[in-house]
């Protein structure tokens, strides 16, 4: 409730997603006001393939001519990464060289984090898919490994922690990666998917939340109004025979429907995703905003200041008790 009323003092309110928005007003009821919807710019340039070093020692650690599958998020139990291997292991039995790099943040001192490895190494096992763990080498403070039975050399599935920028700029822009593997149900946004399509990478996420703006599916539901697009990638409900379905598509894929789907992909992300695209949106909000002229202060303004204020004194408060 303290939220809603602060946040119902604002002229403008962004949001960085349609679905963000639809959430917004469906929580904060009283607040009249819809959202205006600024995505989120990404740096293009981090991306481009010109910016991987091959000779650094994290890129040789993760690179590899085998087809690819790429799935990038943190070691989360809500980002269900076990989609990802129960699909991989179903279309792994009809393409023997075919591997799955599961690459994000992971910190040992969660909870989360850590019975999440356990427990995706355990989808491993039970689909009788090898695998291996790694850090990158250039890590300062690496993370010790449990010892669990891997396998060094050209393991099913690679685990890989807190990889790096190279690492990420590696995967998505190698020849040899088939496709992002994006599992989370109803993110807000979800950076992921974007990275790829920069990259000309195919994606698969599922149906909702955030990659339903941005990845270009046919099948998928359009917006109402809104002419029928090419394709960027895959839409598809979080189930593990579904997404191998659409797996064996993208597998399929000849050389001239992946590169032309490649360059749509990286021509979409450019176009709406780069951090032009979100400072021209900005801009604009910002803009409206300047026209409004000096707000009035009023009981609200008081209200808010006082609550900020106490929200001050709280958190030093807080910090004091700590030391």
């Amino acid at each position: 409730m303290l939220e809603e009323f602060t946040t119902a003092q604002a002229d403008i309110i962004l949001a960085n997603s349609n679905f963000t928005a639809r959430v917004f007003k469906k929580h904060f009821s009283s607040i009249h006001v819809t959202p205006k919807v600024v995505h989120p710019g990404i740096n293009l340039a981090a991306y481009e393939a010109t910016a991987v070093d091959p000779a650094d020692p994290d890129v040789v650690q993760i690179v590899s001519d085998r087809p690819t599958l790429v799935s990038l998020n943190r070691y989360e139990k809500k980002k269900n990464a076990a989609l990802a291997i129960d699909a991989f292991a179903l279309v792994k039995k009809e393409n023997a060289g075919l591997r799955l790099v599961v690459a994000g943040g992971y910190d040992p001192r969660v909870e989360d984090n850590m019975m999440t490895l356990v427990f995706l190494i355990d989808r491993a096992k039970a689909n009788a898919l090898t695998f291996n763990i790694i850090n990158p080498t250039s890590s300062t403070s690496p993370v010790t490994v449990p010892p669990f039975n891997m396998t060094s050399e050209a393991p099913d599935v690679l685990f890989l922690l807190n990889f790096t920028t190279s690492q990420r700029s590696a995967l998505l822009s190698s020849p040899s990666t088939l496709a992002l593997l994006y599992t989370p149900s109803n993110e807000h946004f979800g950076i992921g998917p974007v990275e790829a399509m920069v990259c000309g990478v195919p994606v698969l996420a599922c149906d909702s939340g955030g990659p339903t703006e941005s990845v270009v599916d046919p099948d998928f539901e359009p917006t109402p109004g809104e002419e029928k697009r090419e394709r960027t990638g895959w839409l598809r409900k979080p189930d593990p025979t579904i997404w191998a379905t659409a797996l064996r598509e993208i597998i399929a894929l000849s050389p001239s429907d992946r590169r032309e789907l490649s360059l749509r992909a990286s021509k979409r992300a450019k176009e709406k995703f780069g951090m032009e695209a979100m400072a021209r949106d900005l801009e604009v909000s910002l803009s409206q905003a300047v026209q409004m002229g000096t707000p009035p202060f009023g009981v609200g303004s008081v209200l808010v200041a006082v609550l900020a204020l106490l929200g001050f004194f709280v958190t030093v408060l807080a910090l004091l008790l700590v030391r």
